[in-house]
This record gives C-alpha cells, sequence and structure tokens, in this order.
C-alpha cells in the first residue's frame, strides 16, 4: 500500500460524498489485529463528538498526510486542556495520545488526512464512550458544537445546552 498524494485525493473526494463528510481506509487486515492502522480524511465540517477510550492500554498515534487538523483534549468537566494544529509537512506532525483522555479533531480548509493509529484488537459491537459535555453526531446542537470546537482556546469550558440552543 502506498501512502501518496493521489490516494489522499481520491479519500478527501470519497469523504466530501459522504454524510459525515470524512471516510477510513484500514490498513489493517481485520479487526483482531494487536495494533489497528487506519487512513483517516475528512473534511472541515466533519463533527467528531469528544470521545475517549477506556482500557487502560490504548494509547492513539496521529500522523497528517495531508492537510492540517486541530488536535483538542479535555477534562471530565469538558474544560479544553490542549489545542495543538498538527499540519503534514510542519515542525507538528502528530502526537501520540496516553489512554483515557477526552479528545477530537477539526480538520481544517480544505480538509486533513492522517494516519490513526492504536492498539487493537477492536471489537465494534463494544460501546463507543463519548464525552457526556458533548452532543452526538445525530444531535442537532451537533453543528453549533463543531462551531464552538472551531474557536475554542485551553482553558474554554464547553457550552451547556442552553448555551448552545440560545
Amino acid at each position: 500500500m502506498l501512502l501518496d498524494q493521489a490516494l489522499f485525493t481520491e479519500l478527501l473526494a470519497t469523504a466530501a460524498q459522504q454524510p459525515r463528510r470524512r471516510t477510513f481506509l484500514n490498513l489493517h487486515q481485520n479487526f483482531a489485529e494487536p495494533v489497528q492502522r487506519v487512513v483517516i480524511a475528512m473534511h472541515a465540517d466533519s463533527y467528531v463528538p469528544p470521545h475517549r477510550h477506556t482500557e487502560p492500554q490504548q494509547w492513539e498515534l496521529f500522523v497528517m498526510l495531508a492537510g492540517a487538523v486541530d488536535f483538542l483534549q479535555f477534562d471530565d468537566a469538558g474544560t479544553v486542556t490542549a489545542r495543538r494544529q498538527l499540519s503534514a509537512g510542519s515542525a507538528l506532525t502528530g502526537l501520540e495520545l496516553a489512554p483515557r483522555q477526552w479528545h477530537t479533531v477539526v480538520a481544517r480548509a480544505p480538509g486533513a488526512v492522517f494516519l490513526e493509529v492504536k492498539q487493537g484488537p477492536f471489537d465494534p459491537a463494544q460501546p463507543r464512550h463519548f464525552a457526556p459535555f458533548a452532543p452526538t453526531e445525530q444531535d442537532a446542537q451537533a453543528s453549533f458544537f463543531q462551531q464552538w470546537l472551531c474557536a475554542a482556546t485551553v482553558g474554554d469550558v464547553s457550552p451547556t445546552w442552553q448555551e448552545i440552543a440560545g
């Protein structure tokens, strides 16, 4: 498998056609593999709800392949504890995240492609651990929260539902 500009362009074009405005290319053969490797292409209007991986061994590695993202981390109350811009070919192209940390990514226009590597195996039947301080993808308030994520800085606290709806 070659990870080249032609692939990134193809993945971003596919992501543009998806309702979630992102697409995934698994490099691993199956979910039972001990290391899961995924190329993710996403556009700036793709909302990834803040989430965490609760298993003590479930670290994640993010490496930018094309474009840029803002990588945000939160505490349990929804306060932004870190915001880093990761950009392909820049001084900061990736990071490794320890287990159990709330996080999300926001792609910068026109879109981004990154490699995500994490501890497997992966069981798609297991429940996802989405942050209680953020709406789900299907929630009517998701687009408002996405706008908040785009501007949030370290120390900002996730808005309450009343603030989002107001």
